[in-house]
Protein backbone atom coordinates (compact mmCIF):
# COMPACT_ATOMS: atom_id res chain seq x y z
CA UNK A 1 0.00 0.00 0.00
CA UNK A 2 2.16 2.83 -1.57
CA UNK A 3 1.54 6.35 -1.09
CA UNK A 4 0.14 6.55 -4.56
CA UNK A 5 -2.19 4.12 -3.80
CA UNK A 6 -3.55 5.55 -0.49
CA UNK A 7 -3.69 9.09 -2.09
CA UNK A 8 -6.10 7.40 -4.80
CA UNK A 9 -8.43 6.05 -2.21
CA UNK A 10 -10.36 9.31 -1.54
CA UNK A 11 -13.23 7.71 0.69
CA UNK A 12 -11.29 5.11 2.69
CA UNK A 13 -11.23 5.28 6.26
CA UNK A 14 -9.36 2.26 7.32
CA UNK A 15 -6.54 -0.35 5.72
CA UNK A 16 -5.97 -3.44 7.90
CA UNK A 17 -2.71 -5.23 7.70
CA UNK A 18 -3.45 -9.01 8.37
CA UNK A 19 -0.74 -10.23 10.16
CA UNK A 20 2.07 -8.63 12.69
CA UNK A 21 3.95 -6.63 10.39
CA UNK A 22 3.05 -3.85 8.72
CA UNK A 23 5.99 -2.64 7.00
CA UNK A 24 4.13 -3.02 3.59
CA UNK A 25 1.77 -0.08 4.28
CA UNK A 26 3.77 3.66 4.02
CA UNK A 27 1.65 4.55 7.42
CA UNK A 28 2.79 8.22 7.21
CA UNK A 29 0.66 8.67 3.51
CA UNK A 30 -1.93 7.12 5.14
CA UNK A 31 -1.87 9.56 8.74
CA UNK A 32 -1.48 12.03 6.35
CA UNK A 33 -4.97 10.73 4.48
CA UNK A 34 -6.69 10.50 7.44
CA UNK A 35 -6.32 6.63 7.39
CA UNK A 36 -6.67 4.17 10.12
CA UNK A 37 -3.78 1.46 9.88
CA UNK A 38 -4.69 -1.22 11.70
CA UNK A 39 -2.42 -4.75 12.59
CA UNK A 40 -3.02 -7.80 14.41
CA UNK A 41 -0.48 -8.51 16.21
CA UNK A 42 -1.88 -11.31 19.16
CA UNK A 43 -3.66 -13.77 16.84
CA UNK A 44 -1.05 -16.18 15.87
CA UNK A 45 1.64 -15.54 18.53
CA UNK A 46 1.77 -18.81 19.66
CA UNK A 47 1.94 -20.51 16.70
CA UNK A 48 5.14 -18.36 15.21
CA UNK A 49 6.46 -19.00 18.24
CA UNK A 50 6.09 -23.06 17.58
CA UNK A 51 7.44 -22.31 14.16
CA UNK A 52 10.64 -21.16 15.72
CA UNK A 53 11.13 -23.62 17.95
CA UNK A 54 10.14 -26.33 15.27
CA UNK A 55 12.94 -25.41 12.74
CA UNK A 56 15.14 -25.02 16.12
CA UNK A 57 14.52 -28.47 17.03
CA UNK A 58 14.71 -30.06 13.57
CA UNK A 59 18.09 -28.04 12.74
CA UNK A 60 19.58 -29.32 16.32
CA UNK A 61 18.16 -32.78 15.84
CA UNK A 62 19.21 -33.43 12.52
CA UNK A 63 15.72 -34.29 11.61
CA UNK A 64 15.49 -33.39 8.14
CA UNK A 65 19.29 -34.83 7.40
CA UNK A 66 18.33 -38.21 9.21
CA UNK A 67 14.75 -38.52 6.52
CA UNK A 68 16.88 -37.86 3.88
CA UNK A 69 19.61 -40.30 4.96
CA UNK A 70 16.25 -43.48 5.88
CA UNK A 71 14.81 -42.30 2.20
CA UNK A 72 18.52 -43.21 0.33
CA UNK A 73 18.59 -46.64 2.44
CA UNK A 74 21.26 -45.10 4.92
CA UNK A 75 19.96 -46.26 8.80
CA UNK A 76 22.92 -44.69 11.03
CA UNK A 77 21.18 -45.05 15.03
CA UNK A 78 24.55 -42.90 15.76
CA UNK A 79 24.88 -40.44 12.88
CA UNK A 80 27.21 -38.66 12.05
CA UNK A 81 26.31 -35.02 12.66
CA UNK A 82 27.13 -33.01 15.68
CA UNK A 83 23.99 -32.94 17.94
CA UNK A 84 23.74 -30.15 20.67
CA UNK A 85 21.82 -31.07 23.84
CA UNK A 86 19.54 -27.94 24.04
CA UNK A 87 19.66 -28.51 27.66
CA UNK A 88 21.96 -26.26 29.16
CA UNK A 89 23.01 -24.58 25.80
CA UNK A 90 22.35 -20.61 25.52
CA UNK A 91 19.35 -19.13 22.68
CA UNK A 92 19.46 -15.18 22.19
CA UNK A 93 16.19 -13.63 21.24
CA UNK A 94 16.51 -10.71 19.20
CA UNK A 95 12.81 -8.96 19.81
CA UNK A 96 11.08 -9.72 23.54
CA UNK A 97 8.07 -8.30 22.26
CA UNK A 98 4.76 -11.08 22.10
CA UNK A 99 6.08 -13.29 19.95
CA UNK A 100 9.69 -13.25 21.05
CA UNK A 101 8.46 -13.62 25.34
CA UNK A 102 6.00 -16.70 23.75
CA UNK A 103 9.82 -18.07 22.51
CA UNK A 104 10.99 -17.50 25.25
CA UNK A 105 8.89 -19.79 27.32
CA UNK A 106 9.14 -22.49 24.98
CA UNK A 107 13.03 -22.49 25.15
CA UNK A 108 12.74 -22.61 28.78
CA UNK A 109 10.76 -25.66 28.65
CA UNK A 110 13.60 -27.55 27.27
CA UNK A 111 16.07 -26.31 29.83
CA UNK A 112 18.33 -23.43 27.52
CA UNK A 113 19.43 -20.17 29.00
CA UNK A 114 17.43 -17.46 27.41
CA UNK A 115 19.25 -14.24 26.61
CA UNK A 116 17.93 -11.45 24.56
CA UNK A 117 18.61 -7.73 23.32
CA UNK A 118 15.58 -5.66 23.08
CA UNK A 119 16.46 -2.07 23.66
CA UNK A 120 12.48 -1.10 23.63
CA UNK A 121 11.74 -3.27 26.48
CA UNK A 122 12.10 -2.51 29.95
CA UNK A 123 14.60 -4.65 32.56
CA UNK A 124 10.88 -5.02 34.33
CA UNK A 125 9.71 -7.24 31.62
CA UNK A 126 12.92 -9.24 31.60
CA UNK A 127 12.78 -9.76 35.18
CA UNK A 128 9.24 -10.79 34.35
CA UNK A 129 10.14 -12.87 31.53
CA UNK A 130 13.16 -14.88 33.57
CA UNK A 131 15.20 -13.66 30.36
CA UNK A 132 18.77 -12.04 30.57
CA UNK A 133 19.09 -8.60 29.22
CA UNK A 134 22.68 -8.20 26.53
CA UNK A 135 23.69 -6.17 24.16
CA UNK A 136 23.29 -6.95 20.22
CA UNK A 137 27.07 -8.12 20.16
CA UNK A 138 26.87 -9.99 23.14
CA UNK A 139 23.77 -12.15 22.01
CA UNK A 140 25.19 -12.55 18.79
CA UNK A 141 28.62 -13.77 20.06
CA UNK A 142 26.75 -15.87 23.18
CA UNK A 143 24.05 -17.79 21.41
CA UNK A 144 24.14 -21.36 20.41
CA UNK A 145 20.95 -20.74 18.53
CA UNK A 146 19.56 -17.43 17.52
CA UNK A 147 16.42 -16.88 17.30
CA UNK A 148 14.52 -13.53 15.11
CA UNK A 149 11.35 -11.65 16.34
CA UNK A 150 11.47 -7.91 15.80
CA UNK A 151 9.58 -6.14 13.06
CA UNK A 152 11.25 -5.02 9.86
CA UNK A 153 12.28 -0.97 10.12
CA UNK A 154 14.49 1.18 8.89
CA UNK A 155 16.82 0.20 12.82
CA UNK A 156 16.19 -3.24 11.88
CA UNK A 157 16.66 -4.34 8.07
CA UNK A 158 19.48 -6.14 7.01
CA UNK A 159 20.78 -5.82 11.30
CA UNK A 160 21.82 -9.20 10.85
CA UNK A 161 24.81 -8.52 8.46
CA UNK A 162 28.11 -9.78 7.84
CA UNK A 163 29.20 -8.13 10.53
CA UNK A 164 26.94 -9.72 12.78
CA UNK A 165 26.89 -13.07 11.12
CA UNK A 166 30.66 -13.29 12.01
CA UNK A 167 30.22 -12.47 15.47
CA UNK A 168 28.49 -16.08 15.39
CA UNK A 169 29.90 -19.35 16.71
CA UNK A 170 30.65 -21.71 13.95
CA UNK A 171 28.81 -24.18 15.78
CA UNK A 172 25.48 -21.99 16.12
CA UNK A 173 22.21 -21.79 14.30
CA UNK A 174 19.89 -18.62 13.15
CA UNK A 175 16.29 -18.96 13.16
CA UNK A 176 13.96 -16.18 11.19
CA UNK A 177 10.50 -16.29 11.59
CA UNK A 178 9.71 -12.37 11.48
CA UNK A 179 10.80 -10.88 8.43
CA UNK A 180 13.02 -11.74 5.49
CA UNK A 181 14.60 -8.58 4.94
CA UNK A 182 15.70 -8.17 8.64
CA UNK A 183 18.40 -10.43 7.17
CA UNK A 184 21.14 -9.89 4.60
CA UNK A 185 20.51 -12.50 2.42
CA UNK A 186 23.82 -12.43 0.04
CA UNK A 187 25.86 -12.40 3.77
CA UNK A 188 23.94 -15.39 5.57
CA UNK A 189 25.17 -17.19 2.08
CA UNK A 190 28.37 -16.52 2.24
CA UNK A 191 28.43 -16.98 6.05
CA UNK A 192 27.10 -20.36 5.18
CA UNK A 193 28.98 -21.72 2.22
CA UNK A 194 32.29 -20.61 4.03
CA UNK A 195 31.03 -22.23 7.56
CA UNK A 196 30.67 -18.96 9.97
CA UNK A 197 27.86 -21.13 11.72
CA UNK A 198 26.20 -24.50 11.17
CA UNK A 199 22.69 -23.71 10.01
CA UNK A 200 19.74 -21.76 9.69
CA UNK A 201 15.98 -22.42 9.74
CA UNK A 202 13.58 -19.70 7.40
CA UNK A 203 10.49 -19.18 7.68
CA UNK A 204 10.67 -15.97 5.67
CA UNK A 205 13.54 -14.76 3.18
CA UNK A 206 14.18 -11.50 1.57
CA UNK A 207 12.07 -12.39 -1.77
CA UNK A 208 9.09 -14.65 -1.35
CA UNK A 209 9.09 -17.09 -3.14
CA UNK A 210 12.80 -17.43 -3.57
CA UNK A 211 14.27 -17.84 -7.08
CA UNK A 212 14.94 -21.24 -8.22
CA UNK A 213 18.65 -20.85 -8.17
CA UNK A 214 18.74 -19.35 -4.59
CA UNK A 215 21.55 -21.67 -2.60
CA UNK A 216 19.67 -21.71 0.39
CA UNK A 217 17.27 -24.21 -1.74
CA UNK A 218 20.42 -26.65 -1.84
CA UNK A 219 21.67 -26.49 1.34
CA UNK A 220 21.78 -29.60 3.79
CA UNK A 221 22.50 -27.19 6.47
CA UNK A 222 19.03 -24.93 5.94
CA UNK A 223 15.32 -25.74 6.95
CA UNK A 224 13.06 -23.87 4.86
CA UNK A 225 9.21 -22.84 5.17
CA UNK A 226 6.71 -20.93 3.02
CA UNK A 227 6.38 -18.06 5.66
CA UNK A 228 3.48 -19.92 7.10
CA UNK A 229 4.52 -19.86 10.66
CA UNK A 230 1.31 -18.47 11.28
CA UNK A 231 -1.25 -21.02 9.83
CA UNK A 232 -3.48 -23.00 12.09
CA UNK A 233 -6.58 -24.70 12.21
CA UNK A 234 -7.72 -22.65 14.75
CA UNK A 235 -5.99 -18.87 13.79
CA UNK A 236 -7.66 -19.60 10.45
CA UNK A 237 -10.82 -20.16 11.85
CA UNK A 238 -10.32 -17.22 14.07
CA UNK A 239 -8.77 -14.33 11.97
CA UNK A 240 -11.71 -13.51 9.61
CA UNK A 241 -14.04 -12.65 12.38
CA UNK A 242 -11.31 -10.52 13.77
CA UNK A 243 -10.44 -8.82 10.43
CA UNK A 244 -13.78 -7.73 10.09
CA UNK A 245 -14.55 -6.38 13.69
CA UNK A 246 -11.79 -3.96 13.45
CA UNK A 247 -12.81 -2.73 10.12
CA UNK A 248 -16.55 -2.86 11.75
CA UNK A 249 -14.79 -0.62 14.71
CA UNK A 250 -13.52 2.28 13.01
CA UNK A 251 -16.44 2.42 10.68
CA UNK A 252 -18.44 3.28 13.76
CA UNK A 253 -16.75 5.25 14.89
CA UNK A 254 -14.81 3.20 17.77
CA UNK A 255 -11.12 2.61 18.67
CA UNK A 256 -9.69 -0.86 17.42
CA UNK A 257 -7.98 -2.93 19.61
CA UNK A 258 -4.45 -2.20 17.50
CA UNK A 259 -4.24 1.21 15.68
CA UNK A 260 -0.87 1.55 14.23
CA UNK A 261 -0.85 5.58 13.79
CA UNK A 262 -3.22 6.71 17.04
CA UNK A 263 -2.36 10.65 15.12
CA UNK A 264 -5.82 9.66 13.05
CA UNK A 265 -8.10 8.91 16.03
CA UNK A 266 -9.48 12.58 16.34
CA UNK A 267 -10.01 12.88 12.74
CA UNK A 268 -12.00 9.51 12.18
CA UNK A 269 -13.83 10.50 15.50
CA UNK A 270 -12.50 7.28 17.15
CA UNK A 271 -14.55 6.79 20.79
Amino acid sequence: MTRRVLESLTQCKVVLRTGVGYDVIDVEAATEQGIAVINIPDLWTREVANQAMSLLLALNRRVVNLHSDIRSSTWTPRPPYDVGSLHGETIGILGLGRIGSAMAQRAKGFELNVIAYDPYISDEVFAERGVTRVSFDEMMSQSDYISLHTPLTDETRHIINENALRLMKPNAYLINTSRGPVVEEAALIKALQEGWLAGAGLDVLEKEPPASDNPLLSMDNVVLSPHSGHTSVLSLQLRTGRYGEEVAAVLDGRMPRNLVNPQVREHLHLV
